[in-house]
C-alpha cells in the first residue's frame, strides 16, 4: 500500500488544531454563567492510570568468577521491562490557559535484565573418560523490580500546544533483587562438564552441561534506588475533563545498585497516562 503524506499530514495538523482548541477551552467558564446558572468550577486536578514500557540499560561491570582475575565480565546487560499504576497532576495558574503543573505517580516497576558472554574454551570430560576444551558461555538474569514515587514537573513551552517538557526524580523502593549465574557448555555435544573443578556450592543441571555458580539475591544491593527523570510528553484533550498523554522519558541511575560491582540501572520508558477530572 502506498504511503499517504498528505493524510499523514493533514492528520497531525488536525490533532493539533483540536488539541489547541481544547487548551483554550480547559476551565473556562461560560459566557451565560449567572447565580441561577452557575457554571463549573475550573478542573485543576486530573487523576488516571498509567501504563508503559522499560527498555533497559544496566551499566554492569561484575566478573563472571570472582576468584580468577582473568576472567572475563558481564558488562552492558539489557533487557525488557514494564510499569504501571496511577498518576496524580495539579495544574498551576489560571486553568484555562495553564502551562505547568506537578505530576506525581505511584507505579510498579520491573527492571529486568541479561547479558551472555562467550568464552574460547574449558576442560571437559568427554565419554571415554578423557577430557578435551570446549566452548562454553556465561549468561546473567537479571530479576530487579521495584514500588516508585515520581515527582515530576511540567511545563508546556509553546502557549495552547500539547507538548510538555518533564523532570524530577524517580525513588524506587526496591522488592526484588535476584541474579542467576549459569555457566553453559555449548559444545561439543558429547560432554560435560568436570564437577571437581568448580567450587563446593556450585549446582550442576541440564546432565552437567550447565553449572549455577550463583543464584540468589545479588550481594550488597541496597533497598532504594534514587533516579533523575527527564522526557518529553504530548497532551491530547479530549474535551475539558480527560487527556490522553503519550510520552518518552530517560529514567538515569543517580544510584548504584549494589556497593559490591558497578552496576547502575538506567531504562527508557516509554509509555502513555489517561487523565480523567477529579
Amino acid at each position: 500500500m502506498k504511503f499517504n503524506f498528505n493524510y499523514l499530514l493533514t492528520t497531525i495538523l488536525g490533532i493539533i488544531v483540536f488539541t489547541s482548541s481544547a487548551f483554550a477551552q480547559r476551565g473556562v467558564v461560560r459566557d451565560y454563567a449567572s447565580p441561577l446558572q452557575p457554571s463549573p468550577m475550573p478542573h485543576r486536578i486530573y487523576i488516571g492510570p498509567a501504563v508503559g514500557l522499560n527498555i533497559l540499560g544496566h551499566s554492569t561491570d561484575i566478573p563472571t568468577f570472582r576468584n580468577d582475575v582473568l576472567c572475563p565480565h558481564f558488562k552492558n546487560a539489557s533487557g525488557m521491562g514494564f510499569y504501571g499504576g496511577l498518576t496524580f497532576e495539579y495544574l498551576f495558574g489560571d486553568v484555562a490557559t495553564s502551562s505547568s503543573s506537578i505530576i506525581v505517580r505511584a507505579l510498579y516497576n520491573t527492571y529486568p535484565g541479561s547479558v551472555t558472554v562467550v568464552n574460547e574454551t574449558y576442560p571437559v570430560r568427554v565419554p571415554n573418560g578423557t577430557t578435551d576444551n570446549s566452548t562454553v558461555e556465561n549468561v546473567l538474569d537479571i530479576e530487579y523490580n521495584a514500588a516508585t514515587f515520581e515527582v515530576m514537573y511540567k511545563i508546556n513551552p509553546i502557549p495552547h500546544f500539547g507538548l510538555g517538557i518533564v523532570v524530577g526524580p524517580a525513588f524506587d523502593f526496591i522488592l526484588t533483587k535476584n541474579r542467576t549465574h549459569r555457566f553453559n557448555l555449548v559444545s561439543p555435544n558429547n560432554a560435560q562438564f568436570i564437577r571437581d573443578r568448580f567450587e563446593n556450592d556450585v549446582s550442576f543441571e541440564n546432565n552437567d552441561r550447565t553449572a549455577i555458580i550463583y543464584d540468589g539475591e545479588i550481594e550488597d544491593a541496597s533497598g532504594i534506588r534514587l533516579g533523575l527523570k527527564a522526557g518529553v510528553q504530548y497532551e491530547i484533550l479530549l474535551g475539558s475533563r480527560l487527556y490522553v498523554v503519550p510520552a518518552l522519558a530517560y529514567n538515569f541511575g543517580i544510584t548504584p545498585l549494589t556497593s559490591r560491582y558497578t552496576w547502575r540501572v538506567s531504562p527508557l520508558q516509554v509509555g502513555i497516562d489517561a487523565r480523567f477530572v477529579f
